[in-house]
């Protein structure tokens, strides 16, 4: 059993945005010398008095950098195979309102970009002829440090996805 510590990196009102990154960045780096496994990184948008964390991309490498052991939630690089790919879909309508995106194409939308970024991470060169996304041979770098891919971990709250977690949430 692993032990993790999440966080959307908190705004509370009357707090300025470094003080929360500050903050936040503090309790992931103690999450390490107190012994967790990991360490999950939220992505909050057009929250302001939720969260300052929009770019956890960014946090991550942060992370990685200023950390030795514990796994982050998010793909870098630098983590060197510590990282743990965290994907969920929102059931907040509000999250993709601000994208202009209908909330009825939330779960087909998530689906083709699970494909997309499992084509991505495990081949070379990849096409893709979606209903949202059209690729014609293109390719990311760089690829992911683990091989095929990190493990993908799946936030499932409904019976219709949790057969994902099993099909997508393992590199193999």
């Amino acid at each position: 059993m692993e032990f993790g510590l999440f966080t959307e990196f908190a705004s509370p009102p009357g707090v300025s945005d470094a003080a929360a990154f500050d903050e936040s960045l503090g309790q992931m780096k103690a999450a390490e010398d107190l012994g967790f496994d990991a360490v999950w990184l939220a992505e909050i948008h057009f929250q302001k008095d939720r969260s300052v964390l929009a770019s956890p991309l960014v946090i991550a490498a942060a992370l990685a950098a200023g950390t030795r052991r514990v796994k982050i939630g998010i793909a870098v690089q630098v983590s060197k195979g510590r990282l743990e790919f965290g994907v969920g879909r929102s059931g907040l309508p509000g999250h993709y309102q601000g994208f202009n995106i209908p909330y009825s194409e939330s779960r087909d939308r998530f689906l083709e970009t699970l494909d997309i970024l499992t084509k991505a991470w495990r081949q070379e060169r990849f096409s893709h002829q979606g209903k949202y996304f059209q690729f014609q041979d293109v390719c990311i770098m760089p690829k992911p440090f683990q091989k095929p891919h990190p493990p993908i971990r799946i936030a499932a709250t409904t019976p219709e996805t949790y057969p994902l977690v099993g099909q997508l949430g393992r590199p193999g």
